[in-house]
């Protein structure tokens, strides 16, 4: 009977600490600007581990480019961030990141010990040759398929030419640098290949053209089917590291909500239609870590982590989920920031600071969660991944 009171007290301490950890959500400060690694660590209750791999390289769209989009677009574009308030939070300086400090990358570049790998289209081809510790290649407004991001706007960056860029810049330099094949090829198989995609594919793109040429189940293959084409690609150049993000429920947007009728806390049919691609995503990676020999690809659940946060809101410190921080000109609601006006002063406490794009403090969720929490990623976290 002894044994048997043991057990049962200790199931109930460990059901205590699954619920602490998973269902009570996640409460951490936004750490300061300029904070190093080990302090980030100790920050986010990871002393005991040593992290330490090469580079970073993230491709992807408007939630991971920190910059590429302000020098291709110019100051004046929301799209690129290139006016306050966009990083208003940074130093008071507009660097090309669509919200109000850092984005997620950023955090997980610290944590690894890192600089933040910098915009490929802000580097001079002289400075690209000296830099070998990861570029963002990166672009708001661009899509999977090569036709996409051209919808909203003509210059940006899509997957494919990400990838050319990759190819035909980053890798030719990257020859230069090193002395060997062989030391050249040890590098890129410990540097992480970072990819958040889809987004605008799912979103805006196939509301105003892709509906009319394809039914969504049609189209969200078309999409697995061109992200395999360029995973393989940066696989086949050497890339054997890849965290592949999932794409975040656009329905609930304050843009979605207040321009899309519909019934409950969110549009459904835009969250329906983002899960039909999500679903697909880790039979492809799984599929590619078996065929491609060496290769480690972890999917992580951005879907999940803002799901999270909407039905809990306060067990993550937020207090708004739905609201836009910065002020648009007309109050719709629905469109950019307009420059140089004040936001709310509660960003810290808001999942969103435009109609599309997260806070910092929502950044700072969806990269510490990806590093710490296996429920999220799989087959491993993304601290697990670096360390591999």
């Amino acid at each position: 009977m002894v044994k048997l009171d043991i057990s049962i007290n200790f199931c109930v301490f460990m059901l205590f600490i699954y619920l602490l950890e998973f269902c009570y959500g996640d409460v951490i400060e936004v750490p300061p600007l300029n904070i190093n690694q080990q302090d980030l660590l100790k920050h986010l209750s990871l002393r005991d581990i040593k992290i330490d791999f090469p580079a970073l390289y993230v491709f992807g769209d408007s939630f991971v480019d920190n910059g590429n989009n302000k020098v291709i677009l110019g100051n004046e574009d929301a799209i690129g961030g290139g006016y306050l308030p966009f990083g208003i939070d940074f130093d008071g300086k507009s660097t090309g990141q669509v919200t109000n400090g850092r984005i997620g990358v950023d955090f997980i570049a610290t944590v690894g010990g890192l600089p933040y790998p910098p915009p490929i289209m802000g580097m001079s081809k002289i400075d690209r040759k000296t830099i070998s510790i990861g570029f963002n290649y990166a672009s708001g407004s661009s899509g999977l398929l090569p036709q996409n991001g051209h919808v909203l706007h003509k210059n940006v960056i899509n997957f494919f030419q990400q990838v050319d860029l990759f190819e035909n810049s980053t890798m030719k330099d990257l020859k230069g640098t090193f002395d060997s094949p062989k030391k050249l090829k040890k590098y890129l198989s410990k540097s992480l290949f970072f990819i958040h995609h889809a987004s605008n594919d799912l979103g805006v793109t196939f509301e105003v053209e892709m509906k009319k040429k394809y039914s969504i189940d049609t189209y969200a293959k078309l999409l697995i089917k061109e992200l395999s084409k360029q995973l393989q690609r940066l696989y086949t150049l050497g890339a054997r590291k890849f965290f592949v993000s999932n794409v975040s429920p656009l329905g609930c947007s304050p843009y979605s909500i207040n321009t899309i009728i519909h019934s409950g806390p969110c549009v459904e049919e835009t969250n329906k239609r983002v899960s039909l691609y999500n679903d697909l995503l880790p039979d492809l990676l799984e599929k590619l870590q078996s065929s491609l020999s060496g290769s480690k690809f972890v999917h992580g659940d951005i879907y999940k982590v803002f799901q999270d946060v909407f039905e809990s809101p306060e067990s993550y410190g937020f207090k708004d989920v739905n609201s836009l921080c910065c002020i648009d000109k007309n109050g719709t609601r629905i469109q950019v920031c307009a420059p140089n006006i004040d936001p709310c002063e509660d960003r810290k406490t808001r999942v969103f600071f435009d109609p599309f794009h997260p806070s910092e403090a929502m950044h700072f969720l969806w990269a510490r969660r990806f590093l710490k929490d296996s429920s999220i990623c799989s087959p491993i976290n993304l601290i697990q991944l670096m360390q591999a």
